[in-house]
């Protein structure tokens, strides 16, 4: 289920926020994203890294166009999971970035909510600096959306092999299962 793991040893697993938390809650991650409403998670912690200052700079970007020269602050949250609890869980798990998986992701960047009812789906990682590549498609700029070629196009345009999977918790079932290792890391 996770890299370099048999399933019977617990993985440690991290996320990027520019919210302080003590308890996760699925309800609360941002809508039109690539597994839907829910809580996000990588292997890779630059990565959650990454994306925690990221965020932080589109909130400090948002607060000034306000007049509200804030200072947002971002955070690291470790946690970790043994795959094995997830036995009796809805997991969904995408090996590749092929026309399933990019599928799946159009459904969910064009929901509010979620499309599915997974608890936990893992699989590549389509870079949110990409609505670009996202409206051509809808647009039909690659060809009929749902074509071979469209499909295809995005799929390359994305470049999703260039960034770290993602495991997702879109239930609170699921995520129950992250123990927290400390509490979240200014960064």
């Amino acid at each position: 289920m996770f890299e370099s793991n048999s399933g019977e040893n617990p993985v440690v697993l991290y996320h990027g926020s520019i919210f302080l938390f003590d308890r996760i809650d699925t309800s609360m991650g941002k809508p039109f994203k690539d597994f839907g409403r829910g809580f996000y998670t990588t292997q890779n912690m630059s990565h959650a890294v990454n994306l925690a200052l990221r965020n932080r700079r589109i909130e400090e970007m948002r607060l000034r166009q306000h007049n509200r020269d804030t200072a947002v602050t971002a955070y690291l949250y470790k946690y970790e999971v043994n795959p094995a609890e997830a036995i009796g869980l809805s997991v969904k798990e995408f090996a590749t970035a092929d026309k399933d998986w990019i599928l799946f992701v159009l459904d969910n960047r064009r929901s509010n909510n979620r499309t599915h009812t997974y608890d936990i789906v893992i699989g590549p990682t389509a870079n949110d600096d990409t609505r670009l590549s996202f409206r051509v498609y809808f647009s039909g700029g690659y060809g009929k959306p749902t074509s071979e070629k469209a499909i295809n196009t995005l799929i390359e345009n994305i470049e999703p092999d260039n960034l770290p999977r993602q495991i997702y918790f879109g239930s609170d079932k699921g995520a129950s299962l992250l123990r927290p290792m400390g509490g979240a890391v200014e960064i």
